[in-house]
């Protein structure tokens, strides 16, 4: 029972990334709002999101992130929308 309740406690960036996923799928909320979430509802660090984003993940939260026009992407040639 102990090492179950360790497991729930323990957030690998396995966890984090299927948390998140269920999240914008369940609820058709953003990647960013759902990491918000996830973060929120497990007194998580904020600090500590970066050694969990896994690299589809931190892949679909840049490209959100730049569609939204929070952050710079240099991405070459685009056409403007």
């Amino acid at each position: 029972m102990v090492i179950k309740e360790l497991e729930t406690k323990i957030m690998t960036k396995k966890r984090f990334s299927k948390a998140v996923e269920e999240i914008v799928l369940k609820q058709s909320t953003t990647y960013i709002d759902a990491i918000t979430y996830v973060v929120e509802e497990r007194g998580m660090d904020y600090s500590n999101i970066k050694k969990l984003l896994s690299e589809s993940l931190l892949a679909k939260l840049t490209a959100e992130a730049s569609a939204k026009r929070l952050i710079d992407v240099d991405s070459g040639n685009t056409l403007p929308l």
